[in-house]
């Protein structure tokens, strides 16, 4: 599964490095001048990409049902029974002598006092109005009659003298003697039913109880858990292992013949020489010998 990333990353480079070699070496070996180098065949070992089919084991996830043991848990009502202790009331009639308090009915003479009511006689002073008018003469403007206007046209108003009643009342304080309701308290002597308490022995019948211990067994239920084994289905991912064919890609080393130019041998091409036998024939520093 790693190889083949790798051996796409190598046919790559491998593609790039031929891509680009061609147009370099063009470019580093393109003559200026018209006066060039000589060129020459020679052989280089390159390497080319090849595809081929490999088969290979791969897994894939697939889900199945599988069948375990397993068991459940179930609620079961289980009868028991027990002994237990049990205290009883018992009841006991027994006869007892008491002191019973009776009321008996008596006649009783008090005295109260009785709300009465009596009439008597009360001076009281009364403010009374009394009138101390009398007449006044006064002038009174008067205006002229009809009969006067007709005989005489220019009447003027003119004073008349005229009695009047001058009103002057006066509040004068008079003793008067009325009859009044007078509430009075009296001393009454009269009798009252009484109930008064007499204490006197009886036999009296009395229940108490007695306390007796009781074995008795009782039944009940508990509730209990228990686990009962069953069969389950359960989905499982399992790995399955497959083959496969891929196609994958390697690099073969061909031998190719290529154009280049020939390294002179003047002293220019002296410093030039062993990078040309290094590189194959090839020199790198451009127009070296020319």
């Amino acid at each position: 599964m790693a190889r083949h990333p790798i051996r796409l990353a190598l046919l790559l480079g491998a593609l790039t490095a031929v891509a680009v070699s061609p147009a370099r070496a063009a470019e580093e070996f393109q003559a200026p001048k018209a006066t060039g180098p000589k060129m020459k065949t020679i052989k280089v070992t390159e390497c080319v990409p090849e595809t081929y089919q490999v088969k290979r084991t791969a897994y894939r996830v697939e889900c199945r049902q599988e069948t375990v043991d397993s068991f459940r848990c179930e609620t079961v009502c289980v009868p028991r029974e027990r002994v237990c202790t049990v205290v009883e009331r018992v009841p006991v009639m027994k006869t007892e002598t008491r002191k019973v308090c009776h009321y008996v009915r008596t006649c009783e003479e008090r005295t109260v006092m009785k709300t009465c009511y009596e009439t008597r006689q009360v001076t009281c002073n009364v403010q009374k109005c009394v009138s101390r008018g009398h007449w006044e003469c006064r002038e009174v403007c008067k205006q002229p009659s009809c009969l006067e206007k007709l005989c005489n046209p220019c009447a003027c108003p003119h004073t008349v003298s005229k009695k009047c009643w001058v009103s002057c009342p006066e509040y004068v304080s008079c003793p008067v003697t009325k009859c009044q309701k007078v509430c009075v308290q009296k001393p009454v002597v009269c009798k009252v039913n009484v109930c008064k308490p007499v204490w006197k022995e009886e036999q009296v019948q009395v229940c108490s109880y007695r306390c007796v211990e009781k074995k008795v067994t009782q039944k009940y239920n508990v509730t209990e858990t228990r686990k009962v084994p069953c069969k389950v289905t359960r989905t499982v991912r399992v790995c399955v292992p497959y083959e496969e064919t891929v196609t994958c890609c390697r690099m073969v080393p061909r031998v190719v013949e290529r154009q280049v130019a020939e390294c002179c041998e003047t002293t220019c091409c002296s410093p030039c020489r062993s990078c040309c036998r290094s590189r194959g024939g090839l020199c790198h520093r451009r127009n070296c010998c020319n």
